[in-house]
């Protein structure tokens, strides 16, 4: 005969196990949700590093249109010395 912790003690002991699974179900959906998170975010990374460039003449267009994002200032029409 296997003895048996008393009554009191078992119903500790179900009360435990509970709580760890479900703590168990709350940790497995918090990674179930990480990693769709996580592959969202690859997807998107992936996405924008693979994005068609834009053609060098919408760069010219661009650069004209806000010359100091790309380090430039307007510059002075001078005469030219004769």
């Amino acid at each position: 005969m296997v003895p048996l912790p008393p009554l009191a003690e078992q119903r500790r002991i179900v009360a435990k196990v509970d709580e760890l699974m479900a703590l168990m179900d709350a940790l497995e959906t918090q990674l179930a949700t990480a990693r769709t998170t996580a592959e969202k975010l690859l997807e998107a990374a992936v996405a924008e590093l693979t994005a068609t460039p834009r053609h060098a003449s919408q760069e010219v267009l661009l650069a004209a249109e806000a010359p100091a994002a790309y380090g430039d200032r307007p510059r002075k029409r001078t005469a030219i010395p004769a």
